[in-house]
């Protein structure tokens, strides 16, 4: 686990619930400001932090565990009161501090919520490009804080033009039930990631209209930043093209030209081109541009209706949906 995963996932969150369980102030707005500031750190936390080391529901249990500490309290001592401090030296200048992670949870909250709102532009639907199972979303949303594509909107940074047209895109794992996605502790063989070698089903019916393979895929963290895409298919779905990227070496079995409906397999999810750890890179574009595929214009995208943003859930029971073939 990296270290600032551990520090911003782990170690805050259980400091501050342990400082608010065992230091509660006894005066009601040193206890308020205490218990909003906590309260806003673990909500900033849970938002916009990726939860798959620790899994998504670590950020639900910090949450019970708030109001499971907060209830005690007040079942045992009533509201705080009376007087508006009544808190130690210590834990006044606790309570000065906390309102800094309070603060920046709040500015956490507040991009992570808006970053789940799907923006009124041109948005395509399709449907699950994989096989029945759990899924989790790692980036995905309207603001970059939860989705880092959004970054290459920027027009002044002359490289993101050349891959423009993924700005609008989702990454997503395979996950256990449990939200787990690793076969060991941070393996670098990639073949020891849930998501490794999961079949890649066509989400739309339409014609292959260009094709990537014979890249390697690479160990984990290390990237291949020559090859961005990796491993990649794009498919012209009438009116837009869908790009799949970061594939599997050698597991794509359409060629350029194919015809393809909804539910037929392309291939794998593996770790090729500029991805730290194994996922599906998926996004709608329009247009093909022969130079630099990935420089088209972004649209945004829902599968079956749903705007996906980090961190939610996606179970596929049956990939098997009528109305996209």
């Amino acid at each position: 686990m990296p270290w600032m995963v551990m520090l911003t996932q782990v170690l805050l969150p259980l400091a501050l619930l342990a400082w608010v369980a065992l230091y509660p102030a006894a005066g009601w707005l040193a206890w308020g400001l205490q218990l909003v500031s906590v309260t806003l750190a673990l909500l900033g936390i849970g938002l916009a932090a990726l939860w798959t080391v620790p899994p998504f529901w670590v950020a639900y249990t910090y949450g019970l565990l708030l109001l499971l500490i907060t209830t005690t309290h007040l079942f045992r001592k009533g509201l705080p009161g009376p007087g508006l401090w009544r808190a130690s030296l210590a834990n006044s200048v606790m309570i000065v501090i906390a309102t800094v992670p309070g603060l920046l949870g709040g500015y956490l909250t507040w991009h992570a919520m808006k970053g789940r709102m799907l923006p009124g532009e041109a948005v395509v639907n399709i449907a699950p490009p994989f096989t029945p199972g759990h899924y989790l979303i790692a980036h995905g949303g309207s603001t970059p804080l939860i989705n880092v594509h959004l970054k290459t909107l920027n027009p002044t940074v002359e490289r993101f033009l050349l891959w423009r047209g993924q700005s609008k895109a989702l990454d997503i794992f395979r996950v256990t039930p449990l939200g787990f996605h690793t076969n060991g502790w941070q393996p670098t063989d990639p073949a020891r990631y849930t998501t490794f070698g999961v079949p890649v089903l066509s989400p739309c019916r339409g014609d292959v209209a260009l094709v990537v393979d014979g890249l390697e895929d690479m160990p984990v963290p290390q990237m291949d930043r020559n090859h961005m895409a990796g491993n990649h298919i794009a498919i012209d779905c009438g009116g837009f093209f869908l790009i799949l990227a970061h594939l599997r070496q050698g597991s794509i079995v359409v060629a350029t030209g194919d015809r393809v409906k909804t539910g037929d397999v392309l291939g794998q999810m593996g770790n090729s081109g500029n991805s730290s750890q194994p996922h599906l890179h998926l996004h709608a574009q329009r247009g093909l541009p022969k130079e630099a595929p990935l420089a088209g214009e972004p649209v945004w995208l829902t599968i079956d209706d749903r705007f996906l943003v980090r961190n939610d859930r996606l179970r596929v029971f049956d990939t098997d949906n009528d109305r996209f073939r």
